[in-house]
């Protein structure tokens, strides 16, 4: 699964003049690809419904989300045969 992070906002003009009216804040928001968005949704999805108000924690939300997906839980058994 690959990951990356996008800025959005959206914008308000004008269609005769051409003059921005409005603007909103950007948001920035973490998507994800992997083979199955690929074949059914046809590419990047977000990967929460809302968006972060700074690049930095959505830096910092994924780099957590990377680390608990690095981390591997074994169950180890040893077994002592005697006789």
């Amino acid at each position: 699964m690959k990951y990356r992070i996008v800025r959005r906002w959206t914008t308000k003009t004008n269609k005769v003049t051409g003059e921005i009216l409005e603007q909103s804040d950007p948001r920035f928001y973490i998507q994800y690809i992997n083979f199955f968005s690929i074949i059914f949704d046809g590419g990047w999805k977000d990967l929460h419904l809302f968006g972060f108000n700074t690049l930095k924690e959505a830096q910092d939300e994924l780099d957590r989300r990377l680390e608990k997906k690095s981390i591997k839980i074994e169950k180890h058994q040893e077994v002592e045969v005697y006789g």
